[in-house]
This record gives C-alpha cells, structure tokens and sequence, in this order.
C-alpha cells in the first residue's frame, strides 16, 4: 500500500522564497563593443517591515554588473557571482544609457526579458545620459523600501503632476510595432540639490526630459521645454499646473485637468493635414491680483496650443513624429496612409499640423475667488 506513494511527485525542484534574491531593476550600457548589465537587488523584508509597522532601518540597495558580447552573455557572467538563485518576476525598471540604444541594446534587451517566463509586461522603460550605478543605488526618501522609488512606482508622482506618462514594456511593444515605429521614453538622472537629510545632500531621481528612440536606434534627446506639448495631448492626464509669465496676469495659474483630445486627419489626394482639438477644465491655483476668469482661459489656451506646437516642430527636426501623427492617419485612413507611408511613418513639414484649436473652462472660478486671499 505504501509503494505508490513512493511515485508521487513533491517540491523537491522548488525554491524557498527566503533563498532567493530579487532583481528590482536592470541597467544596460555598451562600451567598445561590450554590453555591461548591472542587476539592481531588491529586499523584499525591508517593504515587509515598513507595511506591518516595523523598524526604521536604513534601505540596503546592492547593484551587480558584468559584462559580455550581448545582454544575454552580460548577466549569465554576472551569474557566476551570484551569491544565491536570483529571482525575475520582480523585475520592475530597465534603464538604458544612450550608448546601449545606438547599439541596438534595446531590441535585444526587450527580445530577452519578452521570451523569459518569469518576467512581466509591467516594467517602466527608462533611457539615461547619466551613470548607471548612480541611478540604480539612489534610494527614496525616509527610507522607504526601493520598490516604493520613482523610477519603480511613478504613478505615485505621476498623479499629482503629470509632467509625462510613464512607459511599459507593453506600451513600448505597442508603440514600435506601429506607425510611426518608434517611441518616447523618460529621460532619467540624478538630481544632487532639491533634498537633504538630517545628515546631508540625497541623490534622488529626477524627469530630465525624454528619449526617442526605435527598436534599432536613439534618434534624440529632448528637454523638458521640448517636450512639453505633449503633455497637452495626453488623454491620460491627471492634473498639471500651467503658469502665466508675461502680460497683465503674471504669475497667475491654473490646474489643468479632465483633457479631451481629437486629432483630425484631413485628407486632399496626398495633401494631408491635420487638424489637433483639445478640451479641458481648470481651476485656479494662485492669484496675486484681481483677474477676469476668460482673459486667463484665453491665455491658458494660447500658452497649451504654442507648446503643442512647439513640440511639433521639435520632432521635425529630430525626424520624429512626436505627435504620433502617423499613427492616427494609420487608424482613421488606412488607405491614404498606405498612398503616402515611408516606412511606416507619413512625410510631415510645418505645414502638416493645421491648427491647433484649445479651449480651456475654469470651472467653479467664482467659488475659488477671482482676487487673492491677502490684499
């Protein structure tokens, strides 16, 4: 009675969760003609302590590097320093230097974590100029776990300032694989001044802008003020605050928020247009005078449409259709798209963006006062 018992299978090939380490990030550079990957170390105790109340104890952030002739190579040599079985189902961010993008760093990375089964499609997509070691050994402010960072959690800033949407190994699947083919990612570093401690400076991580990138390339680094149109078109906005700096209602501004965005294409032969719609509401968020609430809507819509317009004419110059204009021919008008494509994306000059039509609502401005608190 006891011999088939013997051929029940058991546990003997899994592996205790405390005998594990967990890979929280992955950066990736290339450098005469060798990719490094550094594999930043998540403890999984330290958010564990913070969530049931526990000690203060400060943060443990361990990176690892090798190197090798691909990605691939790259962390099999780290392997051999490995102290424990390393874990990837935690994987959250992979950084990118730009040498890594112009090496085709990201195709070959993305083709690596796509096809391993312990990895996920939630992993935020990072681009940096700056070293990686110092990204990936920032750790958060009041000690908080390294899975509560910015670069792992950026939702947690994103929604209350919406300065530029965060981008998954999904979305970026999605945005290469259609018109325009390619995509823009943040653009991270260090910022070594805005915070301190008790005991002095703390490197923290900082939005430095966006990289547009393809799957085989890095065509361009652009600043925040280059990019800041797009910000205008995103429907996923949470809320975003816009200053006026010149004229009669200086140093007024306005919480932007509840966007609704429609880009047109008009189509005459292969004469394409395209005509950019928003809608948005706001409230007003400081005041030093009296103001008229339409004159602020007014100049509201002047200062969102220049930007749009702006980041527009960036991406011409950078060959990229930031506005991913390519794409809403390709869903609206495959026809004409296919008539005038090049590759995936449609030819653009300064004439292709029409208009730009903005119209913002201050709502509930007589409530929030037109004059300032303190006279």
């Amino acid at each position: 009675m006891a011999f088939p018992l013997l051929l029940l299978s058991g546990c003997w090939d899994s592996y205790e969760p405390d005998r594990m380490v967990y890979v929280h990030g992955v950066g990736v550079d290339y450098k005469d003609g060798y990719y490094t990957v550094y594999l930043q170390l998540i403890n999984l105790g330290m958010l564990a302590k913070q969530e049931s109340g526990g000690g203060t104890e400060e943060t443990k952030v361990e990176v690892g590097k090798a190197s090798g002739k691909t990605v691939d190579e790259a962390i099999f040599n780290l392997y051999r320093s490995s102290q424990r079985r390393i874990f990837w189902g935690h994987l959250a961010i992979i950084i990118f230097t730009e040498e890594a993008l112009r090496a085709q760093g990201l195709s070959h990375a993305v083709d690596l974590f796509d096809r391993y089964r312990e990895t996920r499609y939630r992993m935020w997509m990072y681009a940096t100029k700056e070293p990686l070691d110092k990204l990936l050994t920032a750790v958060p402010v009041m000690e908080l776990s390294t899975a509560l960072s910015r670069l792992s959690d950026p939702y947690a800033t994103y929604d209350q300032r919406s300065l530029f949407k965060p981008v998954d190994l999904r979305e970026l699947l999605i945005f290469l694989n259609e018109p325009p083919h390619e995509a823009v990612i943040p653009l991270v570093g260090i910022d070594e001044k805005d915070w301190r401690t008790n005991s002095g400076k703390r490197n923290t991580i900082q939005w430095k802008g966006a990289a547009v990138v393809t799957a085989n390339s890095f065509k361009q680094r652009l600043s925040p003020k280059e990019t800041a149109g797009l910000k205008w078109i995103n429907k996923d906005l949470n809320r975003e605050d816009l200053r006026v700096k010149k004229g009669k209602h200086k140093d007024t501004s306005v919480l932007i928020y509840d966007l609704n965005v429609h880009i047109k294409p008009i189509v005459r032969k292969e004469d394409i247009r395209f005509e950019v719609q928003v809608k948005a509401k706001a409230s007003l968020r400081e005041l030093s005078h009296s103001v008229n609430l339409r004159e602020i809507s007014q100049e509201a819509e002047k200062i969102m449409a220049r930007e749009i317009e702006n980041t527009f004419k960036t991406g011409l110059k950078a060959n990229a259709d930031l506005l991913r204009l390519s794409e809403t021919l390709y869903r609206k008008n495959v026809q004409a798209w296919k008539k005038v494509q090049q590759q995936g994306s449609i030819p653009l000059t300064e004439q292709s963006l029409q208009t730009v039509n903005v119209h913002v609502k201050i709502v509930e401005g007589e409530k929030q006062r037109k004059e300032p608190t303190l006279n």
